[in-house]
């Protein structure tokens, strides 16, 4: 007899569970022509010769279709930085810092509703500002400021990101930046470089929505958590069972 309660009690626990589950299907939002508006910090630490360097930037730009971005980037080292020339003069040193300005491609090619991986592309101008001292008193002296200008830039990158609200997000990210200089190898060299970069970003649209529709953005949240469960499903019975 107990083990008869024992198996309906099991089963009433079976229906409940099963009962309880949900069952809607959620449509995956629709994407507008603009969906989003873009404001990102970026940090980016860099390497000239053997010297450790950090440049910071701010990118605005528009979001389309929730797969392409583009807009325009500022970027600037925050001091300037001394140069190893293997070639400078005896008693000279010299410093420099890169300012430049950049109309970026940016496409994302996979989401969630935390999680993108994203891949980017830059081209610009910018300008070095060079200081050449004479270490040869007691007292270094600045004997030469230059300013090398309109030099021409171009920058591949890898990103990734995850938000942590969905106005805001934190992300990472490697690149490669190269300069066409070649009337100045000695400077061509350390500014065309890796990086590696940290990013704060804000989205001004999910901003927007959060005050006024929040119901789109739990539709979101909810289709991205239904599409995850789905394919974890789908790999555990194609591969595991």
């Amino acid at each position: 007899m107990s083990q008869t309660l024992d198996s309906l009690e099991l089963e009433v626990q079976d229906t409940l569970a099963v009962c309880a589950q949900d069952t809607t299907i959620y449509k995956k939002p629709k994407a507008g022509f603009v969906s989003n508006f873009l404001f990102q910090f970026d940090n980016r630490n860099e390497r000239y010769y053997d010297t450790r360097a950090r440049m910071n930037g701010v990118k605005i730009g528009f979001e389309f279709y929730k797969r392409f971005r583009t807009g325009f980037g500022f970027y600037g080292n925050n001091n300037f930085y001394q140069m190893q020339f293997p070639d400078a003069a005896e008693g000279l040193r010299y410093s420099a810092r890169l300012n430049y300005s950049t109309w970026f491609t940016e496409l994302v090619f996979y989401r969630n509703f935390r999680w993108e991986l994203s891949g980017s592309f830059a081209t610009g101008t910018g300008d070095i500002l060079l200081n050449t001292f004479d270490v040869r008193t007691s007292l270094p002296q600045v004997i030469a400021e230059d300013t090398i200008s309109d030099i021409r830039l171009y920058d591949f990158g890898f990103n990734s990101q995850f938000k942590i609200f969905p106005w805001f997000g934190i992300g990472v990210g490697v690149g490669y930046r190269t300069l066409d200089l070649p009337n100045y190898p000695e400077l061509q060299g350390p500014f065309s470089d890796p990086y590696f970069d940290f990013k704060i970003k804000i989205f001004l649209g999910y901003a927007i929505k959060g005050i006024f529709n929040k119901d789109k953005i739990k539709a979101e949240r909810l289709y991205y958590e239904q599409r995850s469960t789905n394919r974890r499903a789908a790999f555990r019975e194609r591969f595991l069972n």
